[in-house]
């Protein structure tokens, strides 16, 4: 019988129980994006408007090169002369007229003409001239000026709206770009939960029970084993923290993003897959601790893995009870043959795994005096004995005692628990009863001794050994390697 035994039987902690072999001879017999901006700024305008001169052109109703000085009006009409005899003048000679009075009193109908200005250039028409000859080519040229820059404004202004539209359409045309997170692509997170959680798998396993972890994957006990061990939870440990390193990498390209992470859960497949089968993991890497030291993986360690337990079994079910020069001996080449070891100090295994115990008064466990031998799954490679039982020395103890401890480290191997959900019926766990089902069906134990042993057990309050037709499917059940609660 066993007591309490762990849940995950490489990754419990506490003291897991032992499974017990009843004896059946009475006891005093022999585990930012940020887009690339546009050109900022408003578009270009161009120059300032052009001013006007500050010097205003000179205007002057009359053009100076025709007339620069206006044409003056006589305010006097020309009067006829009211002496003037009308008809035929006179018949006198105008050389001999002399007129009566030579100086003859002014008379008011008589007007002096006015006299005529001399024709000529005074001073104010010169500085008209000098004026209109020097302002006048400043003036023409200012206007010229003004005119090309007008138009050179205009260009410059046409030229830069169109250098900014051709840049808005390129803009637009171009895909935009667009900045990524490594961590923020959809695979990121499973990827990394599926590596990191091989890596905590494999490396608590170990760390809980290294000799059990090594058993179960089937690794020789050896230097070599222990450092292949190590190289492989070093790998998976390295995956890990590499691909949480790279969740804050930025990019622009998706897809290559994609096939980064996709390759950590191919590489994480297949170093677990070289493990498995024992070959050289192909990976090289140095690690370096916190103190400074380094551990290097060549990557080229093999070892040569252990029988599969399957392989393993129809060996166990046809070897003769006895192969020894005793029947103790017999049973011990048995448990050798499986690939495990007797321990003959019965009280080694106490201090990894401690009785069961029971609320069914007719399921309690053992005591020492009526235990024959038993099973620990902390320490699965070994089976413990109690060397002091009685049937030793008959064909009980490799018939039978030896292959119902044997069938416990079956169940172990094919459910990772002695105590998996298939062997609660109805709420009570009979797992026991279960264990000699499978030695019986499996491992060529002797049917009538188990079924006598167990009859001697359930008359001591130690019902949990009784087989019957529950027992013996849910043996089947595991050795199909279907562990969970038959429907």
């Amino acid at each position: 019988m066993t007591g309490q035994q762990p849940q995950n039987p490489y990754g419990q902690t506490g003291q897991p129980s032992p499974s017990h072999q009843p004896n059946p001879y009475p006891p005093n017999q022999a585990n930012q994006s940020s887009q690339p901006s546009q050109y900022g700024g408003s578009p270009y305008q161009g120059n300032p408007p052009q001013q006007s001169h500050p010097y205003p052109q000179y205007t002057n109703s009359t053009n100076p090169r025709q007339n620069p000085y206006p044409q003056q009006q006589y305010p006097y009409a020309q009067q006829s002369n009211p002496y003037a005899q009308s008809g035929a003048r006179p018949n006198n000679s105008p050389a001999s007229h002399v007129p009566a009075n030579p100086r003859p009193a002014p008379s008011q109908y008589y007007y002096a003409q006015p006299v005529r200005k001399k024709r000529g250039l005074s001073g104010g028409g010169i500085a008209a001239i000098v004026i209109s000859v020097v302002l006048i080519p400043i003036l023409l040229f200012i206007a010229v000026t003004a005119g090309f820059a007008a138009m050179a404004n205009k260009a410059f202004n046409d030229a830069a709206q169109q250098a900014q539209s051709q840049a808005e359409q390129q803009q637009q045309t171009e895909p935009k770009v667009t900045y990524i997170t490594m961590k923020d692509r959809p695979s990121y997170q499973e990827t990394y939960q599926y590596v990191n959680g091989k890596y905590e798998q494999y490396s608590q396993e170990a760390l809980t029970d290294l000799q059990g972890f090594m058993d179960k994957y089937r690794i020789p006990i050896t230097d070599d084993g222990g450092k292949y061990v190590t190289d492989f939870i070093a790998v998976l440990g390295k995956y890990s923290n590499n691909l949480k390193l790279i969740g804050d990498t930025i990019g622009v390209d998706a897809d290559e993003m994609d096939d980064i992470i996709a390759s950590y859960k191919t590489d994480t497949d297949t170093v677990e897959a070289h493990f498995k089968k024992g070959e050289p993991l192909e990976v090289q890497i140095t690690l370096k601790g916190t103190n400074g030291d380094t551990y290097t993986v060549d990557g080229q360690n093999s070892v040569e893995l252990k029988p599969l337990w399957a392989d393993l079994e129809p060996k166990i079910a046809s070897a003769a009870n006895n192969m020894g020069s005793n029947y103790a001996e017999s049973a011990q080449k048995i448990v050798e043959l499986a690939g495990l070891q007797v321990n003959w100090d019965f009280n080694a295994g106490k201090q990894y795994c401690t009785k069961s115990s029971s609320n069914n008064p007719d399921m309690q466990a053992l005591e020492d005096k009526e235990t024959f031998a038993y099973y620990c799954p902390v320490t699965p490679n070994v089976i413990y004995a109690n060397a002091n039982a009685s049937g030793w020395d008959t064909d009980y103890a490799p018939a039978a005692a030896i292959r119902h401890e044997l069938a416990h480290h079956a169940i172990h191997m094919y459910c990772g628990t002695i105590q998996p959900p298939v062997v609660v019926q109805n709420g009570v766990n009979r797992f026991e009863g279960v264990t000699s089902s499978y030695a019986i069906k499996y491992l060529g134990a002797d049917a009538k001794w188990l079924k006598q042993s167990a009859q001697y057990a359930a008359q001591n309050h130690h019902e949990q050994y009784l087989m019957d037709d529950f027992t013996d499917k849910a043996a089947e059940a595991i050795h199909r390697g279907e562990c969970e609660a038959i429907q």
